[in-house]
């Protein structure tokens, strides 16, 4: 029988570290999967999701079960990305027109590439660095909702904001994601 997160938590509060180490180990890898969408960095993303697995320890005790593990987990890290990047000034956001030459290239070979595997990859980067270019609060929604396959409710609760804030943060980022895309393919 699986043991649940929130009584996981609760040994945990108790000092059970047998019990922290399974919540690390059913969640180690949506998080850092999510820290690395978020910051774009695998170093960064490795501090970021160890640090988070650090507070959860540390405020075991003041985790209320009345709320769900999964999205105090996700508030935890976060309010973490943000405040990497808020602290290190290392937000880079792409600019259309420094990066329009480097995708036209990009899609010249993507188009005359027979390697569709290839094809797949490159549309991915390019996918990705999009969203890094959105602003913080659309590509945390759109990454929560996308690459972690979180509910809008989850994620109304993880960014302490109304389902339609949620509705409307995603709903925004890809109307950005496809604007930017069809501005790149004009160049």
């Amino acid at each position: 029988m699986l043991i649940s997160d929130e009584e996981l938590m609760e040994r945990c509060s108790n000092g059970d570290m047998v019990a922290f180490e399974l919540i690390m180990l059913r969640y180690k890898d949506a998080i850092f999967n999510f820290t690395y969408h978020f910051l774009a960095d695998y170093h960064r993303a490795e501090d970021i999701s160890q640090e988070t697995f650090l507070r959860v320890l540390k405020n075991s005790g003041k985790y209320k079960s009345r709320d769900r593990f999964k999205t105090w987990l996700y508030r935890i890290a976060a309010n973490l990305c943000k405040n990497e990047l808020r602290n290190t000034k290392r937000h880079k956001t792409l600019s259309l027109e420094d990066s329009a030459l480097e995708i036209e290239n990009l899609s010249s070979y993507i188009y005359s590439s027979p390697d569709k595997s290839y094809e797949k990859k490159e549309i991915s980067r390019l996918v990705k660095r999009l969203i890094e270019a959105l602003p913080e609060d659309q590509r945390m929604a759109i990454v929560m909702r996308e690459y972690q396959d979180l509910s809008y409710e989850e994620i109304a609760s993880v960014l302490k904001c109304s389902l339609g804030a949620v509705k409307s943060k995603i709903h925004r980022a890809r109307q950005n994601i496809k604007e930017m895309f069809t501005k790149m393919e004009v160049s």
